[in-house]
């Protein structure tokens, strides 16, 4: 296909199919910018323009993560900056922040996980870049961060300190590969995260007998996948995502092997209960269609997303007459405290749970009453026989 001359849109450049050979589609809109589309199917923008007398050619990322207007906007900022002050010898100027986000992309994204890269993209498309990609590195200033940051905490106070760890990295890279000088101090450094709320409850003992037994009755008279894969995480404590991805080739004699969980692959130690629960599972599936080692334990009727299992979570929290803030996640919150509350400690639960620091699994460990009263009253009979007095008698 010949390089067209094109007004570019989001939908025209996700039509665009790659060639034998590369090619561009040239924007209209935006003089010297264009969508180079390659044989392997990548799709990038590209500038083309003069500064100081010289021809010059910028990449400005990859589409889809970089969009049009996003692409539009970096283009004219380049074209449109002021011939910056002469650097150091050995130093070159400091690039748009846009320009090297992209470059921080292509370099740093094939580290995240899918779900990770997702999120980057997001708050760089719809914070960073709209906040920050006109302006040159070495031009962002603590004021700057500031303004932004609490602007966006008002809204989302757990998105911005997100947010904000991105635009650390970014900058922070971006120093570390010299585009900024080393004696540069960072603008997000001292900026104070927002507290974290603890968000969260466990389910009451009359409360999981009512879940489990409308789990049961689903699992046996309607033969419900999804009601299983809850049930098994009410018996682990796994993460959603650990049970729609597990396969039966991770299921192993005393454990499962994940190959990759939230922190990374690690193993999880089942107990009887659970053994028994994959081994009735097992041999329902089998009934119906067979199993093999890389089938899913799980497998869901619309596919392997989190929207199927939270579809079926509905239905059954309200036929288990449960709260309509309890979500899925607090089948994970519950099992810590049970665990806690059953007198294993933070470090045990903390391992079972796969948490790489012991203060998150403090913020998962909810107590009942009941279970403070009953320490309560044993840390006091002991102090009153350490001190020769009685615990019997009325208050």
């Amino acid at each position: 296909m010949p390089n067209l001359l094109l007004s570019l849109t989001d939908a025209l450049c996700a039509r665009a199919r790659p060639e034998p050979t590369e090619f561009s589609l040239r924007d209209t809109g935006q003089p010297g910018l264009s969508l180079r589309v390659q044989p392997s199917g990548a799709r990038s923008w590209i500038l083309r323009g003069r500064a100081g007398g010289k021809q010059m050619k910028w990449s400005l990322g990859s589409f889809p993560e970089t969009r049009v207007k996003a692409a539009r906007r970096a283009a004219a900022a380049l074209l449109a900056a002021e011939t910056p002050a002469p650097a150091p010898a050995d130093l070159p100027a400091a690039p748009l922040f846009a320009v090297f986000q992209g470059e921080h992309e292509a370099k740093h994204g094939r580290l995240y996980k899918p779900s990770g890269l997702k999120a980057y993209r997001s708050y760089v498309r719809l914070q960073l870049l709209p906040t920050f990609g006109t302006k040159r590195l070495d031009q962002i200033t603590r004021p700057d961060v500031v303004r932004w940051f609490e602007r966006y905490s008002a809204a989302s106070p757990g998105g911005a300190n997100r947010a904000l760890g991105i635009l650390h990295q970014i900058l922070g890279t971006a120093q570390d590969w010299g585009r900024l000088p080393a004696d540069w101090i960072n603008p997000t450094t001292g900026v104070r995260h927002n507290r974290r709320k603890v968000v969260g409850s466990f389910l009451s003992d009359s409360q999981m007998g009512r879940l489990g037994a409308i789990l049961n009755f689903r699992i046996k008279e309607l033969s419900c996948v999804g009601a299983a894969l809850l049930r098994f995480l009410t018996l682990s404590g796994c993460r959603v995502g650990e049970a729609i991805n597990l396969e039966w080739r991770d299921v192993l004699p005393d454990r499962l092997r994940l190959r990759d969980s939230k922190t990374g692959a690690r193993d999880v130690v089942i107990g009887a209960p659970v053994r028994r629960f994959l081994k009735a599972h097992r041999g329902r599936m089998g009934t119906d269609r067979g199993t093999r080692d890389s089938d899913a334990v799980f497998p869901l009727p619309i596919g392997q997303e989190y929207e199927t299992v939270r579809t079926i979570w509905f239905a059954v929290r309200r036929a288990a007459d449960l709260p309509e803030k309890l979500r899925i996640h607090d089948l994970r919150h519950s099992f810590a405290s049970h665990a806690v509350m059953s007198g294993e400690t933070l470090l045990t639960t903390s391992l079972l749970l796969g948490h790489q620091r012991l203060q998150t699994t403090f913020r998962y460990a909810h107590l009942a009453d009941e279970t403070l009263l009953a320490t309560a009253e044993q840390v006091g009979a002991l102090l009153m026989m350490q001190a020769g007095g009685t615990t019997t008698g009325r208050l």
